[in-house]
């Protein structure tokens, strides 16, 4: 059951990434019926943005969170517990990090297996024993194992992309169809401004809302993924499930709110914080955790 529902998961995501990634082909191609320059000039933007976003992200999470590095010396049991684990899933060892926030929640970053980084925040270290954090390690280490990591980054930053082109065009067509140009030069501004607008509305009506439910999806098939992996490294799942009982306890609590986060922080995040409501869990990038903890028990039953 957990080796299918892996298979599964790794099959759902590949779908949706590719569906993903041809909707950035159909801007593009949507922008090269106005101007096949226009087209080109887009596309180069976006192979700069994405290399750029992507190569600094780790550097940037981690000052944002105030992260301070862990070694066996000064933290010998995390260190030990992250080792361990690493060994058992043949996972080369990642930076492991303390953030002092006192929100519940852990995150792991990195371009690779060879270049992650695993941070935990004080205050999920504050509420959780032992097993419950051997769990939550578990979880972040199969984000690694799996390239998750890449795949969340990739699509947030294209999701980002695909919504300053829809906002950065009607902004511009808006502008110039504004213009105080008067005579034929008006009307050719006027004509320019409302193409422009045109080609933003349609992106800012369809390609950002479905860019945005994909990167959703997405990210939702690979916190399941990671939930089941952290049951195979950990070889039971019953330190996980404790974990994620006590999140939705936290969650029925009044005042149980977590910390203002980036998009991109709150995708990589173990704990994306309540969700109860259908609509909620309609946007939100993250699983229910009663459906994280229903579906581990029913993996620890087979």
């Amino acid at each position: 059951m957990l080796y299918k529902q892996i298979e599964k998961n790794k099959r759902n995501t590949w779908i949706i990434l590719s569906i993903f990634l041809l909707l950035l082909i159909a801007v593009s191609l949507l922008i090269g019926y106005f101007s096949s320059k226009l087209a080109i000039t887009f596309l180069v933007f976006s192979i700069i943005y994405v290399t750029w976003t992507y190569f600094r992200t780790t550097s940037q999470l981690l000052k944002v969170t105030d992260a301070k590095e862990v070694t066996k010396e000064n933290n010998p049991q995390i260190y030990e517990m992250v080792e361990e684990l690493c060994l058992a899933g043949g996972i080369p060892m990642p930076k492991i990090y303390i953030s002092p926030t006192k929100d519940v929640n852990a995150f792991a970053t990195g371009f690779s297996p060879d270049h992650a980084s695993l941070v935990l925040y004080q205050g999920l270290l504050d509420i959780m024993d032992k097993r419950e954090v051997q769990g939550v390690i578990g979880h972040e280490l199969s984000h690694i194992r799996n390239y998750d990591i890449r795949i969340t980054v990739l699509s947030s930053i294209l999701v980002n992309l695909i919504l300053w082109t829809g906002l950065g065009t009607l902004i511009i067509g808006w502008t110039i169809f504004n213009s105080e140009a008067r005579g034929w030069v008006a009307f050719i501004f006027k004509l320019c401004g409302l193409m422009i607008l045109m080609f933003g509305l349609i992106v800012s009506v369809f390609a950002i809302p479905i860019a945005k439910l994909l990167s959703l999806l997405i990210s939702r098939q690979r916190e399941y993924l990671a939930d089941a992996g952290s049951a195979d490294l950990t070889r039971e799942p019953s330190g996980l499930i404790s974990g994620l009982e006590k999140l939705e306890k936290l969650e029925k609590m009044p005042n149980s709110k977590t910390s203002e986060a980036s998009l991109l922080l709150n995708s990589l995040y173990f704990n994306s914080g309540s969700i109860s409501k259908w609509y909620d869990r309609l946007f939100s990038d993250h699983p229910p955790l009663d459906k994280r903890i229903q579906r581990l028990k029913d993996s620890a039953k087979s």
